[in-house]
């Protein structure tokens, strides 16, 4: 009871209140920051490739919220579909901006993966091995998997 006590006496001083309630806002501005940097922001992150091929990473992950593709991966969001939630993501781009290759993670329960995995089937030509589908999207080779335990729709693809 008595660490109440001194607490509540060491912010009734006007002097010490500043002192200890000043860094505090601080912390918390800075920790709201980051948490709207990696949640909340919807720019993926670029990253250059130190390989010396001159390719470029864009890539978002979200711990929170699911969030839709971002206009920077261009012709991701019409293969995908531009409506769809998402987590996480890669895409991988070549000099000239062109997308080489990528995957996308899509948080989804059975069903809703079944639905997704139907409208890619519409769209797509699409394979069925096991628990894995493949086939071609336009210019791309596609993957689709589902992770039952995590409830992930992975959606990989690659240009031919």
């Amino acid at each position: 009871m008595s660490h109440y006590k001194w607490t509540f006496r060491l912010l009734a001083n006007k002097g010490t209140r500043k002192i200890v309630l000043i860094p505090l806002v601080i912390l918390l501005l800075l920790s709201a920051y980051a948490i709207y940097q990696t949640e909340l922001n919807p720019k993926p992150e670029v990253i250059e490739m130190t390989d010396g091929s001159g390719d470029i990473r864009l890539t978002k992950r979200s711990a929170l919220l699911p969030f839709k593709l971002p206009k920077e991966v261009g012709q991701v969001r019409k293969l995908i579909g531009e409506d769809v939630k998402v987590v996480s993501y890669d895409v991988i781009l070549d000099k000239d901006k062109n997308i080489k290759s990528g995957w996308v993670n899509i948080k989804a329960d059975v069903n809703g993966a079944e639905k997704l995995i139907a409208s890619y089937q519409q769209k797509y030509v699409l394979e069925q091995d096991g628990s894995e589908w493949t086939g071609k999207a336009g210019d791309f080779n596609l993957q689709i998997k589902y992770n039952e335990k995590e409830q992930r729709l992975q959606i990989e693809f690659d240009k031919e």
